[in-house]
């Protein structure tokens, strides 16, 4: 229950408002983002466009979006249905997902390459990054699951996530008070863990224990955003510099080269900045034309699709390696990356329109039947399902 000190300011009840709006103006294209720089990255210009951003950019929707969501059922119908909640989860992301790693499974057998069982479990059962990190990857005689650490991490927030918010009550502050834990003892562990020395290198990078703090970055500020939206007042006319420090921190994310920095405080000044450049979006005066351009048709199309984009993004580029005679992206001459990342991009789309047209639409009907319901109904009016729909974008 919000108290007087908590309410929100009349110029910031719009930012409240926000998270119970069942469309939220710009996600679709802060995705697009996400996943074109990590498509770019893996497509030859990895030295200059940051792949692991987009990664971790797509932790922070997550969080952010999975929050709100939670937070809304809950303040809505005074619970939260951990059933129907997984339910949904598993429609949104495993028809997909299976019919991605069964096809590409099925094309790296013909092509004669090798298929490890433990890693197609691994792949289907969302602990690819751990398996990876215990087995190493299997990269040019193996189907291309390369990027399926990275929706391991998530699921596994998905699994734990849910219990903490129905373990913290409606009690806000103390929800604030976990996740708040989270991002100081991450950095620290990832600490511990490159000091040791006994753990695999990328284990900071794939690990879900240390990663949960960029997804947790989005989940504080969704709680913000939902229950306290009266401490973001000051930033409302503050959108240029707070802009200007997320750029600094994200410089500084990606320019610094100390190992144990890159191991550690790289993923913390990345949630910094993301939160920040979220409160400019959305409670400063600048993120008025920011979403306007955000919001434009061609990167909405291209963030509903980013989930497929993601899955298949690395088959594209195995195929190009293949045409060029290029064993690695970064080897690609300068006309040869242009092509890469123009053609890939244009293939990795088409194959997320095929993904979404024809696995994941025939089910969305079914997941709005896991929909929250309101208090006292058992069951929700009928109406056209929507990919867009607020409950429906948080795959990814």
């Amino acid at each position: 229950m919000q108290t007087n000190t908590e309410r929100p300011a009349p110029a910031l009840a719009e930012v409240q408002a926000l998270t119970r709006r069942a469309l939220i103006p710009g996600l679709d294209g802060i995705r697009a983002v996400a996943v074109l720089v990590v498509m770019l990255g893996h497509y030859g210009l990895g030295r200059i466009v940051p792949g692991g951003l987009g990664v971790t950019i797509f932790f922070f929707l997550s969080g952010f979006l999975i929050t709100t969501l939670l937070l809304r059922e809950s303040g809505g119908s005074g619970r939260i249905d951990l059933r129907n909640f997984y339910i949904r989860r598993f429609l949104r992301l495993a028809p997909e997902l299976t019919v991605f790693v069964l096809f590409t499974g099925a094309v790296a057998l013909a092509l004669g390459q090798t298929m490890r069982p433990a890693e197609l479990l691994a792949a289907l059962l969302y602990f690819t990054n751990y398996y990876h990190l215990a087995q190493g990857m299997c990269i040019e005689t193996c189907a291309d699951w390369h990027s399926l650490w990275s929706l391991a991490v998530e699921e596994h927030f998905y699994l734990v996530f849910p219990l903490v918010l129905i373990l913290s009550g409606t009690a806000s502050r103390r929800l604030l008070l976990i996740l708040s834990a989270v991002l100081v003892i991450s950095p620290l562990w990832r600490a511990a863990v490159e000091a040791s020395g006994r753990f695999d290198p990328e284990w900071t990078y794939k690990a879900s224990d240390a990663r949960l703090d960029s997804i947790a970055y989005g989940a504080w500020l969704a709680v913000v955003f939902a229950r306290f939206p009266g401490w973001l007042v000051r930033a409302r006319d503050r959108g240029v510099p707070l802009l200007a420090l997320a750029a600094l921190l994200v410089l500084l994310s990606l320019t610094i080269r100390d190992p144990m920095f890159r191991a550690t405080l790289r993923y913390t000044l990345q949630g910094l900045a993301l939160g920040l450049v979220f409160v400019v979006l959305y409670a400063s005066t600048l993120g008025a034309p920011l979403l306007a351009a955000l919001e434009r048709r061609p990167l909405r199309w291209i963030g509903q699709m980013s989930y497929g984009a993601y899955l298949w993004h690395f088959v594209p580029l195995s195929a190009g390696l293949y045409l060029m005679d290029a064993r690695q992206a970064y080897a690609l001459s300068g006309t040869q990356t242009l092509a890469m990342c123009l053609g890939g991009t244009a293939a990795t789309l088409g194959l997320a329109w095929l993904s979404q047209t024809l696995v994941a639409r025939p089910v969305l009907g079914l997941r709005h039947r896991f929909g929250p319901r309101p208090p006292g109904r058992r069951t929700l009016a009928a109406r056209a399902p929507r990919l867009a729909d607020a409950g429906e974008v948080l795959g990814r």
